[in-house]
């Protein structure tokens, strides 16, 4: 039957069949979510293997509806839905910071003072705003800025004879108090050195006022602690500073007990939703904790596990800094027969490791020299052997003189390698002090981040600020070059170690993602993880390295929400 022979009414209701078929295809083909906002017009790089560059994003309830073609994003698009255009520039998924520590204390910057003078200007500029007689206390001092890379509590008494002192150096491992700060501490020449720690001492046994390691707690326990008012301000001011450098995740490792103030702080902010950044927070590993010890941390961890708020990870300690010589060597520092300062014997310490990881706690141990990481790695092994257990991704954190021969143990052993990038720069500290006391073949060793790359390690970058900044984009300066901001020394400080702008950046995001078991929700960019990316004011995986420096962070969006906006954004 033709259309011209058909009758009126039935060519009618075929009329409308059809008009209703094609109403229900269009309907079906339509995205059953509406975006809260599109952004277009970009340069992505999702750091997702399957489909690794993208156009444009689509968001709503803070996770990715679409990672793809404008066209694809604009499908999702209503009336309400916000849309952007990025107007062509560089966009990344949310840095992770692996390695952070919360600083709630107000002190002085010494940071690059270089000398005893600048920084007895520095304290006493910082000391004119507080109360008259009040401690002074200050953070960033190094060995180099002191003559023979010596500190000495001489500098300090001298400028304040009559008020108490205590300086923590730039590692957070040694301190020096002036001769009113160790009077009122009670220590003197007959003072014993506390476990894991010591008092330097000059002729007599009289103290030099350098303390290392646990010996600083002997003064700094007398130094008044913040107010809740005093760390409620520190945690929005330094969350919105790490949003500033496009950090969407702060994994911070300061070990607190569950009840300690910071913590309840941080989940009274993440019940009412109010953290501006994601935050995942480390109990205290000790060998010697009892059970009950260790239960009380995986109530934590299985009570508050939210997309704001995790825990989860233990945190201890295994040697010190090789700055101080507390790193824990296979050989002596150069020059020396001293091979740093262990914390734990094995057999403790493995006891330990096992039984937080029969517990399925993560265990993340600060070993720096290549016998504290040999000793990390034989506990993680020792775990897994007596526990039956795998995947519990322990990490070792900083790794910067690690034996060579164990670089294959971190994948054969699933251990995650937390490193720092900025730790590579080779500033006036690195080369007076630190590559002098290493000697030139473990310095040739010394965080070498394509070693670790190159053994096929899960490699998790952080800044440990606040010893370093915690600037993405100058530690990705820095693992990319070896090099000062300065451009010093020519061509890299051992430049064999150099490694490439896309593995640091994926060193920052998927990598890093992984360390925190949160890899099926953040750290790329893909349909269905939360919408966590930074906008960047250059291309930094086409321009010239030197150009990292003049980067800037324009927009930080951490679950759809706009956690940095810079006024350059447009």
């Amino acid at each position: 039957m033709t259309d011209t022979l058909m009758p009126f009414s039935l060519r009618s209701a075929v009329a409308v069949g059809v008009a209703l078929a094609a109403s229900a295809t269009t309907l079906h083909a339509q995205p059953t979510e509406v975006a809260s906002a599109i952004y277009t017009n970009a340069r992505i790089w999702t750091g997702d293997s399957a489909s690794p560059s993208a156009q444009a994003l689509a968001e709503r309830d803070g996770k990715l509806l679409a990672v793809g073609t404008d066209a694809d994003a604009m499908a999702f698009r209503g009336p309400a839905t916000r849309v952007v255009d990025l107007q062509g520039k560089r966009v990344v998924p949310g840095f992770n910071d692996s390695h952070w520590h919360l600083n709630t204390s107000d002190r002085a910057d010494l940071t690059d003072a270089k000398s005893p003078a600048e920084i007895v200007r520095r304290l006493k500029a910082w000391a004119a705003k507080r109360p008259a007689g009040a401690w002074v206390v200050g953070r960033g001092w190094t060995p180099s800025d002191f003559p023979s890379n010596s500190p000495h509590r001489r500098f300090l008494d001298v400028a304040f004879p009559n008020q108490p002192v205590i300086l923590t150096d730039r590692d957070g491992h040694q301190s020096i108090a002036n001769g009113r700060a160790l009077a009122l501490a009670k220590v003197t020449a007959t003072t014993p050195d506390p476990a894991r720690g010591v008092i330097e001492r000059e002729a007599g046994g009289v103290p030099t006022g350098l303390l290392k390691e646990s010996a600083a707690g002997l003064v700094s326990r007398l130094v008044p602690q913040p107010s809740r008012a005093d760390i409620t301000r520190r945690i929005d001011e330094e969350t919105r500073k790490a949003a500033s450098f496009g950090i969407v995740l702060l994994q911070d490792a300061s070990p607190r007990a569950p009840e300690h103030v910071v913590f309840a702080i941080l989940r009274a902010a993440a019940k009412a939703d109010t953290l501006r950044v994601r935050y995942r927070a480390a109990v205290p590993f000790s060998p010697d904790a009892t059970a009950a010890t260790v239960r009380r941390y995986t109530m934590l961890r299985d009570s508050v596990n939210g997309p704001w708020l995790r825990f989860g990870i233990a945190k201890g300690m295994l040697d010190g800094t090789v700055d101080a010589k507390t790193a824990a060597m296979l050989e002596p520092y150069a020059g020396s027969d001293d091979t740093g300062l262990p914390f734990w014997p094995a057999a403790i310490l493995n006891r330990g490791v096992a039984r937080y990881d029969s517990a399925g706690l993560q265990v993340e141990l600060h070993a720096i020299g290549d016998k504290a990481v040999r000793t990390a790695l034989n506990a993680y092994a020792n775990a897994a052997r007596i526990n039956g257990t795998n995947g519990r991704r322990h990490r070792i954190e900083h790794i910067e003189v690690p034996a060579l021969s164990d670089l294959p143990r971190f994948k054969q052993l699933g251990v995650i390698a937390s490193t720092q990038a900025i730790f590579a720069t080779p500033d006036q500290t690195t080369l007076q002090n630190y590559a002098p006391l290493l000697g030139p073949e473990r310095s040739s060793r010394a965080n070498a981040f394509k070693k670790f790359d190159d053994a096929g390690a899960i490699q998790a970058f952080g800044s440990d600020y606040p010893v370093f900044p915690m600037d993405v984009l100058l530690g990705i300066y820095t693992a990319v070059t070896r090099q000062t901001p300065q451009g010093t020394p020519k061509g890299g400080w051992y430049p064999e170690n150099r490694i490439t702008v896309e593995a640091a950046l994926r060193h920052y995001t998927k990598d890093a993602a992984y360390a925190a078991f949160m890899e099926q929700e953040t750290g790329t960019l893909a349909k269905g993880k939360f919408a966590d990316f930074v906008v960047l004011s250059a291309d930094i995986l086409t321009i010239p390295p030197y150009d990292l420096l003049k980067t800037k962070v324009l927009l930080t969006v951490v679950g759809g929400r706009q956690a940095y906006r810079s006024p350059a954004f447009p």
